[in-house]
């Protein structure tokens, strides 16, 4: 599916803050394509799982129905490509 929308940086809501045991994620730095400053970012969990920072979507713009607590979230494809070769 294709879409059009502006991303915008709005802050993330974040709704998972604890784990199923109670405690908080662990994040590791993965990748980043910046040198500096703030920018999309790719971490990963103590849970096995990966935190992604980027540039909110909306789920209206993009014409899908998320489920409350999700959101949509826009990286370069640049980053999820070095995001897998630092995973690997």
């Amino acid at each position: 599916m294709l879409y059009r929308s502006p991303v915008t940086n709005q802050p993330l809501t974040v709704v998972q803050e604890t784990g199923r045991d109670g405690t908080e994620p662990q994040l590791t730095f993965v990748t980043k394509l910046c040198g500096g400053g703030s920018c999309p970012t790719v971490y990963r969990t103590d849970r096995d799982t990966y935190v992604v920072q980027g540039y909110t979507v909306t789920a209206e713009a993009a014409g899908l129905d998320l489920p409350a607590g999700e959101q949509l979230v826009e990286i370069p494809a640049e980053l999820l490509a070095e995001a897998v070769k630092a995973a690997g």
